[in-house]
């Protein structure tokens, strides 16, 4: 538990594999290296940048034991114990969200790593590759901002939708701003045909998707090298990221 609006979440950095849990049998079963660690990592940084501690939470299993960012069919396989833990990972992160939203609004960040070819952190809204590709007259449309993970920040904000997904006080944005590539982003507003993640389920679940929600979520996609892929990178990164989250 935290003390302040931020929520961190890291899903497939876990390592355990208890044999009371069967092994899943379909879906991506590698675990996101470092991943874990990077989280524990970003929190620390944040409570020292900031003097408040963000939520965290994490799946210590095994992805190949249980993937969280599934709905409960595809992430247990039906193990009741997987389904015990998916359950109790994804109503800690609605707790955080609850406690948070009695005080204002908040953020969730959903940690992933991935490796595409392109080295840019994935900044997943819910947006389809299809919708990004729109002019940002088009993506600036009220049915654009009510179908993204950040709707309660879209309708509140001043500038249009397409330059809080992708200006330069987006989120990619001021990670460009620090030199770290990143799409959506004034440099990479839009993937075209290149591969891009747009958010999994736990973005989905805990983004202000709904009405009446005040956390926002965004799903960070990582590449490897250069962020994760050292201890003297990751704390790089990590003091990057968290100033990024601040402001």
């Amino acid at each position: 538990p935290g003390t302040s609006p931020i929520i961190i979440s890291s899903p497939h950095g876990g390592r355990l594999v208890p044999a009371l849990v069967a092994d899943r049998t379909y879906g991506v079963l590698n675990r996101d290296r470092r991943t874990q660690e990077f989280a524990h990592e970003l929190a620390e940084e944040i409570a020292r940048l900031t003097g408040k501690r963000p939520h965290l939470i994490m799946s210590h299993l095994h992805r190949r034991k249980l993937d969280p960012n599934r709905e409960i069919v595809e992430a247990a396989e039906g193990n009741p114990f997987a389904e015990r833990a998916w359950t109790e990972y994804h109503e800690f992160i609605r707790t955080a969200r609850s406690t948070i939203a009695t005080r204002g609004e908040g953020m969730y960040f959903d940690m992933h790593g991935h490796g595409h070819a392109i080295e840019r952190v994935e900044l997943g809204y819910l947006l389809t590759p299809e919708d990004l590709n729109r002019s940002d007259a088009s993506i600036s449309s009220l049915s654009y901002v009510l179908r993204s993970s950040i709707r309660e920040i879209g309708r509140d904000s001043p500038v249009p939708f397409a330059e809080v997904l992708r200006g330069p006080v987006s989120f990619g944005g001021m990670l460009e701003a620090e030199d770290v590539p990143a799409i959506p982003s004034p440099t990479s507003p839009m993937p075209g045909d290149d591969p891009y993640f747009t958010g999994g389920y736990s973005t989905w679940q805990h983004g202000s998707l709904f009405d009446t929600e005040l956390v926002s979520g965004i799903q960070l996609e990582h590449h490897f090298r250069g962020l994760r892929d050292t201890d003297l990178n990751q704390r790089r990164y990590a003091a990057i990221l968290s100033r990024v989250i601040r402001d």
